[in-house]
């Protein structure tokens, strides 16, 4: 099975130290794709002790990244990395199946495969996930 999405070096390094500063050698990489934000879905990204029954991993090596499986359509076909520049410290999703996102970068709108919606969060006439409803 392909990998779901691919991550940079960058971001694994930032795991694993991550991994490190916590005492926390075994833990997994969430990114956890939400309802919210002024585009529709926000991303969050966390360290948690093991992956959930419902969670697809994906691993890199000793680095592993979980996505709930329901979200894993928003994001599937991204990069995940890691930027510490003078914009910002923090990790990032270069995802192809993002568009509109918000001007500060943390909120998206994303078609969920298969779904139908007949108004966005703004209420123009668009698509966006509703019912978001996991692949088996």
């Amino acid at each position: 099975m392909a990998r779901p999405f691919l991550a940079t070096r960058d971001a694994l390094e930032e795991i694993a130290s991550w991994r490190d500063r916590d005492g926390k050698p075994e833990a997994v990489f969430r990114v956890d794709v939400r309802l919210g934000g002024c585009r529709g879905f926000k991303l969050f990204f966390d360290l948690e002790d093991g992956a959930q029954e419902d969670d697809v991993v994906t691993e890199f090596g000793p680095i592993k990244v979980v996505v709930q499986e329901d979200g894993l359509p928003l994001v599937a076909g991204s990069i995940l990395d890691f930027e510490d520049s003078y914009r910002g410290r923090g990790f990032r999703l270069a995802n192809p199946g993002a568009r509109n996102a918000c001007g500060c970068g943390t909120s998206f709108m994303a078609d969920y495969p298969g779904q139908e919606v007949v108004s966005s969060i703004d209420g123009s006439s668009d698509r966006i996930v509703a019912d978001a409803v996991g692949e088996g």
